[in-house]
């Protein structure tokens, strides 16, 4: 499969690599680093994502569900700006800055052993190509010889050679369709090479044996010693010669194929590193050392849970813990990655907790770089996601307003995971009471409304929607936020966030001034109506409750129906997911035609309603479900308004 890499250090250049899902990363990371030499920059240090997930050296591609055509990130790991800084503090921080660059020396060994061994490739297939235009001019002189018809076997195997060789060069790797079966070239040409050797010899023997009985004397070249006779004798002595050498540029040539890009990288790339050494330079060593260290505790990490463990054990949390505040950004990054890997063991969590490490994690939220932002949500979400209890370590303090800080300046990645954190906070009533008496929370949910992510703004609609059965004022209070949910049904077809909005926006009818505001969007009818066409009885009752709200009083009634909302309960009512939404649709309209208002709403029996709903909409309304009807009191009906 075909992968195509992109790098911001590279802007101009798009790196295309063939490979295959069984690949490991490791193998992926050797041909970028082969790519990077050709161009003079093979000390560039990077690590890959895809979609948003780091991907690890000992993984296979498959495990990412890397695909054909696939893009690739490129993330340098040493920018520009970090060696600025190196240079900066150099004077004032002498033994924490390293300022060499570039791949680990064993990685730089192995790059150098691979391009050596490619280069040897090229030129044996320079020297066989030679050796074949060789062949063949020596066997367009066999015509001339006694064993002229040698031609035939000679020429068909050098022609068929000729027409099939491979074609490499270390920049540009194998060329055309004939490289695939390079193995099986090399093998047949051998055994055809060997077959035409033997006969060579043999010729040349029978020849020169001709030649010496004959004994050529005092030179003259006659009968069998001839100038034919010996012109014989030479040619296929030296084509024995050249059949020889070839065979044996073909056996190499066989030998340097079993070797592939990555071969002698990917065993340094992936091979396991004592954790306790790790951990150690994690601590003490200089920056280079650290963010190597931080990113190999992170690989090591996912890897599996004995390496969380031991990590751990080896007193690893609290040095990530220290990392996650260094000022090096990928250095930063690694250590966060690694936490949100090590705090999925329970016990881990529990200890990382009880020594504060929380406040490191929300402190990382006010980075500049996205991705230490992004990474320390993740973290954060693993906490508050397994555990009731681990809810209260992230409020105090300043939580909140980090996580707000988070969700307002965040990418949408990583305000998909702030907006997570937030409604796994609000589904607990005791933090919902704390937070509903600040603005903080319903600030930031308001903004991730706005995100074009459907998973975000479903989950910050649900926090709002849970935030308003706490403190309904408070949420009817922001700014905008009937606009946003307004808007909703113009620029989404999820009918999940319609009931959601739909559910918020019956909050506001519950008060007078909030009732106002919303009449007095020109959107209303055009939004409740997207909301109404649904075949789901739940939203289509929640727009008719919203719309019968409305009409409390007189002036609201009025301003109602010149919005033309009766357009909308006239739709619900000729087209009702049940018979209660019928009823709620129906009861509306009654209410609008009529000149009383809420409070003064005529009351019909159920045996009415049924007459209604029968000779209106043709409900069937006998048996059993003329029963269960009856059954329903108007005290029923009331409730459900």
């Amino acid at each position: 499969m075909i992968i195509y890499v992109k790098n911001q250090d590279f802007p101009h250049r798009t790196f295309v690599l063939s490979l295959s899902r069984q690949d490991k990363v490791a193998r992926f990371r050797a041909h970028l680093l082969h790519i990077l030499y050709d161009i003079g920059k093979d000390d560039h240090q990077f690590k890959l994502r895809y979609k948003g997930e780091m991907l690890r050296d000992a993984d296979y591609l498959g495990d990412y569900d890397i695909n054909d055509n696939a893009i690739v990130s490129m993330i340098p790991t040493d920018s520009q700006m970090e060696r600025i800084y190196s240079l900066m503090t150099l004077a004032s921080q002498p033994s924490t800055i390293d300022l060499h660059t570039g791949q680990p020396p064993n990685i730089k060994d192995a790059l150098n052993q691979e391009i050596k061994h490619f280069d040897k490739r090229e030129k044996y297939l320079s020297d066989f190509k030679a050796l074949l235009y060789i062949n063949t001019l020596v066997i367009l002189m066999a015509v001339l010889t006694v064993y002229w018809y040698s031609v035939a076997w000679t020429g068909l195997l050098f022609l068929l050679a000729m027409l099939f060789v491979p074609t490499y060069t270390r920049i540009g790797g194998f060329v055309g369709s004939n490289t695939h079966w390079r193995k099986y070239y090399c093998v047949l040409f051998n055994i055809g090479a060997v077959i035409c050797l033997a006969i060579a010899l043999y010729f040349s023997i029978i020849t020169w044996t001709t030649i010496v009985n004959h004994g050529c004397k005092d030179w003259m070249f006659v009968d069998d010693c001839s100038h034919r006779q010996v012109f014989s004798a030479v040619l296929y002595t030296i084509h024995s010669v050249l059949l020889i050498i070839s065979t044996v540029i073909v056996c190499l040539l066989l030998v340097n194929f079993r070797v592939e890009t990555g071969d002698f990288i990917e065993k340094y790339l992936v091979q396991e590193k004592d954790i306790e050494k790790v951990v150690i330079i994690a601590r003490t060593g200089r920056m280079k050392e650290r963010r190597q260290a931080a990113y190999d505790l992170a690989t090591l990490a996912a890897s599996s849970n004995e390496n969380k463990l031991l990590i751990a054990a080896e007193g690893g949390l609290q040095v990530l813990e220290t990392l996650t505040l260094n000022k090096d950004s990928s250095t930063q990054e690694s250590s966060l990655e690694a936490l949100g890997e090590l705090l999925i063991v329970p016990s881990i969590q529990e200890i990382f907790l009880r020594s504060g490490g929380c406040r490191s994690l929300l402190t990382a939220l006010n980075s500049p770089n996205q991705r230490v932002m992004y990474e320390a949500a993740n973290a954060l979400y693993t906490i508050v996601s397994e555990s009731e209890d681990n809810k209260q370590a992230l409020i105090q303090g300043h939580g909140i307003e980090d996580l707000a800080h988070a969700g307002r300046e965040g990418k949408v990645t990583c305000q998909r995971v702030i907006a997570g954190i937030l409604l796994e906070l609000t589904f607990n009533s005791e933090i919902r009471a704390q937070l509903s008496s600040t603005n903080t929370l319903v600030e930031v949910l308001t903004e991730l409304c706005k995100s074009q992510d459907l998973d975000t703004k479903r989950f910050a609609l649900q926090s709002l929607e849970l935030m308003a059965i706490e403190n309904c004022d408070l949420v009817c209070s922001q700014d905008n936020l009937i606009e946003i949910l307004l808007d909703i049904p113009l620029k989404t077809l999820d009918e999940k966030l319609y009931l959601l909005a739909a559910k918020i926006l019956m909050y506001f009818t519950e008060n007078i001034e909030t009732c106002e505001q919303l009449l007095n969007n020109t959107s209303i009818k055009e939004s409740l109506g997207l909301f109404a066409r649904s075949e789901n009885p739940v939203q289509q009752r929640v727009v008719a409750r919203i719309i019968f709200l409305t009409l409390e009083t007189r002036s609201l009634k009025i301003q109602a129906i010149d919005m033309k909302l009766n357009k909308i309960l006239e739709y619900i009512r000729e087209h009702p997911a049940d018979r209660e939404t019928w009823d709620m649709a129906d009861q509306g309209l009654s209410l609008m035609n009529s000149e009383d208002d809420l409070s003064n709403l005529p009351t019909l029996t159920t045996l009415e309603k049924l007459k209604k709903m029968e000779t209106t909409h043709g409900f069937d309304t006998s048996s059993s479900a003329t029963a269960d009807s009856i059954n329903s009191s108007d005290s029923d009906l009331k409730k459900h308004v």
